[in-house]
């Protein structure tokens, strides 16, 4: 809690919040829960509401039936989930909400929303994920939505109303809007000779990684590219050793990944029993306990016992990652590994994981007597070997490009379109 932030300032905060604790129903009380996790400044921390008050509250016709992407702090509506549209089109910026523009909406949620150290780029990301229910935990339940938008290269302002509607109810098959998608899945392919492109957009889902990676850059040996772009601007991380086995692919020989991975003293025990406990060699080291040197490498793969690469599928070319607010845990850890080597040159947004490393795997759960709200507190200390000049922010990007509002429109991907234009301008 007190990594980025000085005890008495945070202590502070947590004083100024508890009294106002005292009158607050469950909602509101789950506010503060979420407030106080905020203060953490890590992004695994979270809190859960009951599933009985999960349903109560979701079947309140009072939560603004649509979904939002961002695009440089712009609101882009890009779904509305009810059959009587009253003119809302895919792709038009919304201004406000009854009355309230989208910065004083952003300015009221913030201190809700839990990001990694200071980081600028997830906290929109997150609101985005689910702007309805945001919303309505910050300003309450509201029957009608009275908002302001405007299309696409138009300055003309359109009032329209929507009607609140049930949060359960609002799946992608309800969208009544001509939403185009961006792919967001695992997909490789030659853009030209020299250009290939990988998409990596987690590392959990796949069923075998070690057989993927390896047929992937096997076709990359064979076409004998010059330039790599590495996709994981929407990964939002999985299992510890999957991104090391990707990093594996673009490094001759292995580094120095962590400085340290440590955990709590009141964990040691459970994590000396764990099946891991002699891969992991966990060892007390001025009462704090310490994984093994050799899982600080970049070549430790954890549980999964993955061989390293062939020496003559490892590739020596230049890369290119594209990032964003989305890219966290395990993708930013990925992203980070390549930024401290100078391995990279990085296209997109600031990582929503941060570069020095973040707080997971293992989770403590707490459940809060009176409310039963159930907060999950991460112990896993995974520090990364770095020490940066400004701390508490994600790998930072060489060029800064957001998802365009027209590439939004068009389902471009606007930092790849800049990454090939990159290549063409510096191998003319």
């Amino acid at each position: 809690m007190y990594q980025y932030v000085e005890k008495s300032v945070i202590d502070q905060k947590i004083d100024s919040i508890r009294k106002t604790i005292e009158s607050s129903n469950k909602i509101e009380f789950f506010k503060k829960v979420n407030a106080l996790i905020a203060l953490t400044n890590e992004g695994h921390t979270e809190a859960e509401l009951p599933f009985w008050t999960q349903i109560k509250f979701g079947l309140s016709k009072s939560f603004i039936p649509i979904k939002i992407k961002f695009s440089d702090k712009k609101a882009i509506i890009t779904k509305y989930f009810a059959k009587d549209n009253p003119g809302l089109n895919f792709g038009d910026q919304l201004l406000s909400i009854n009355g309230r523009t989208i910065e004083q909406i952003m300015q009221k949620l913030r201190p809700y929303i839990v990001t990694d150290g200071f980081n600028e780029t997830s906290f929109y990301e997150w609101i985005s994920w689910n702007f309805p229910l945001y919303y309505t935990m910050a300003y309450g339940k509201e029957k009608k939505f009275k908002i302001e938008v405007k299309e696409f290269n138009s300055e003309k302002v359109k009032t329209l109303t929507l009607k609140g509607r049930n949060i359960l109810k609002q799946k992608d098959k309800k969208n009544t809007l001509n939403t185009i998608i961006i792919k967001n899945e695992f997909d490789y392919y030659s853009i030209s000779d020299s250009v290939f492109y990988l998409s990596i957009p987690n590392f959990y889902s796949l069923d075998d990684f070690e057989t993927f990676y390896e047929k992937v850059f096997k076709i990359i040996k064979e076409k004998n590219t010059k330039h790599l772009i590495i996709d994981v601007q929407n990964n939002i991380g999985g299992e510890e050793g999957n991104e090391n086995l990707l990093a594996s692919y673009l490094f001759k020989e292995a580094f120095q990944k962590y400085e340290s991975v440590i955990i709590p003293i009141a964990a040691y025990d459970n994590f000396k029993k764990s099946k891991s406990a002699i891969a992991d060699a966990w060892a007390l080291s001025n009462n704090i306990p310490h994984r093994g040197k050799f899982t600080l490498m970049s070549d430790y793969f954890s549980e999964f016992g993955y061989k390293k690469p062939k020496q003559e599928l490892v590739y020596t070319g230049k890369v290119y990652v594209l990032t964003s607010g989305v890219t966290f845990s395990g993708g930013a850890e990925f992203a980070s590994m390549l930024k401290m080597t100078n391995r990279a040159v990085f296209i997109g947004e600031e990582t929503g994981g941060a570069y020095e490393g973040n707080v997971s795997g293992e989770s403590g759960d707490i459940k809060l007597p009176k409310t039963k709200i159930k907060v999950s507190i991460p112990i896993v200390h995974f520090k990364m070997d770095v020490h940066p000049e400004i701390r508490g922010r994600g790998v930072m990007p060489d060029y800064n490009v957001s998802q365009d509002w027209e590439d939004i429109i068009k389902g471009k991907n606007s930092k790849l379109e800049f990454a090939l234009k990159l290549i063409e301008k510096n191998t003319r």
